[in-house]
């Protein structure tokens, strides 16, 4: 991780996302040491952060996911849009499923030709179409004309009081608003909608990414096990173990710990087929350095957990390569101090070496981004206002003890932390 400018002049020259970084790192080892971060640094803090928001709604080469949300901040009828839009498929089974109870076409076989069963299949058709409020017009009509069944009476009134119903009605109204048009159209410059084709093919991408990432990994460590292997005393043996899953009844909380590890290094000082091993290296693989640094708190609570397995004791892991036992004490060696990994532990990277390391993670930017006084901030200037960047002061005062923020706090470190602890599966060729 490179180094942060040496001092506030320095790192404001480099941009607002560099200033803030530094400002966060700053207040972090004042607050470590029980001291409060200068009043500079928040002065530093709140104007790059009005900086980084005001480059964010620039229309050209801004942040349109970002630009998406503070619309929704600023227009009631955009946010119901999209509080309407999150449940549109469960409404819409649910009101299919009432017309399918007496319109769905097996019903409709046992009903007479005529008026009735041509209504009846037109609103299975309305339905089906997802055009709501033809629907609903098309069922108080057969209300209206005089039939005998009076049970099909009572379930087009339950059907027409559905809430389900009018929530539908009211998306489909919202839809064409210029407000709502405007919405959908940033978020589809942000990315595939979720369920698309091209969602899923990103997904797809990734997933493959992932996969590459850790065969990479995996085939390094097999030829690092066979050079250990061949030159280790004829009763030690070394493997490789993929996807250790962590046993059921395992001590410690595993609330928010990693269960499953992705590789191991084993080391086994006695070939008896019983004999427990111990972990010479354990390796997370990521297919970049961002997806570690989320992850790292995860892996650190998975350490601690390992920790607290019983020194004499050995533990019987699930793993890709069958049942491995392994030896508590080695398990114990794992824990982390601090915040800092056992050398022992390695993320494993195979992503192209980065042009620019960013001082400010993609996460912490979204979570300062989205605080609640940030997006005030950014639907004042959407509104065409020139709002004072202490307004977003509430942000840098609650650095220090909002949990939702300690992570944006800490992630210079964190990311210092990762990256300290990253290799790519050439460098563990290398040390071949």
């Amino acid at each position: 991780m490179p180094a942060l400018p040496a001092d506030a002049a320095a790192a404001s020259a480099r941009g607002p996302a560099t200033a803030i970084a530094f400002a966060l790192e700053a207040a972090r080892r004042a607050m470590q040491h029980g001291a409060a971060p200068d009043a500079a640094l928040g002065m530093l803090f709140v104007r790059a952060l009005a900086a980084l928001i005001g480059a964010a709604l620039r229309p050209a080469g801004g942040d349109p996911a970002y630009q998406a949300l503070v619309l929704r901040t600023r227009d009631a009828e955009v946010d119901e849009h999209v509080w309407l839009a999150e449940q549109a498929e469960a409404d819409r089974r649910t009101v299919l499923a009432g017309v399918d109870a007496i319109a769905h076409p097996g019903k409709l076989r046992s009903v007479a030709p005529g008026p009735q069963r041509d209504a009846l299949a037109e609103l299975h058709r309305l339905a089906s179409a997802g055009a709501w409020a033809a629907l609903r017009a098309a069922a108080a009509q057969l209300i209206a004309q005089p039939s005998a069944d009076g049970k099909l009476h009572a379930t087009l009134g339950l059907l027409l009081q559905q809430p389900a119903l009018a929530r539908l009605e009211r998306g489909t109204a919202l839809h064409s608003l210029p407000a709502v048009a405007r919405y959908r159209s940033l978020c589809a410059l942000s990315g595939p909608a979720a369920g698309s084709e091209a969602a899923h093919a990103k997904g797809t991408a990734a997933a493959q990414r992932g996969h590459r990432a850790e065969a990479g990994a995996m085939q390094a460590l097999q030829r690092i096990a066979e050079t250990l292997q061949r030159r280790a005393p004829a009763a030690a043996r070394y493997r490789v173990a993929g996807n250790l899953l962590v046993p059921a009844g395992f001590p410690g909380s595993a609330s928010k710990a990693k269960n499953e590890w992705d590789a191991a290094l084993l080391r086994t000082a006695d070939a008896g087929a019983d004999a427990p091993a111990e972990i010479a290296l354990l390796v997370e693989v990521k297919a970049s350095p961002e997806a570690a640094v989320s992850d790292v708190a995860r892996l650190v609570a998975g350490l601690q957990r390992l920790a607290h397995a019983q020194a004499e004791a050995s533990y019987a892991f699930a793993s890709a390569d069958g049942p491995v036992r392994l030896l508590g004490a080695s398990l114990r060696a794992l824990r982390p101090v601090g915040e800092a990994l056992p050398p022992q532990v390695i993320y494993c990277c195979s992503a192209p070496a980065e042009p620019q390391v960013p001082m400010l993670s993609a996460a912490s930017r979204g979570v300062l981004l989205s605080e609640r006084a940030s997006l005030a901030f950014a639907a004042a200037l959407a509104a065409g206002e020139a709002p004072d960047p202490q307004r977003l002061g509430p942000v840098w005062q609650e650095l220090g003890s909002a949990a939702r923020l300690r992570g944006v706090l800490h992630q210079y470190d964190t990311a210092r932390t990762v990256r300290e602890a990253m290799l790519h599966p050439d460098d563990l060729l290398a040390a071949l």
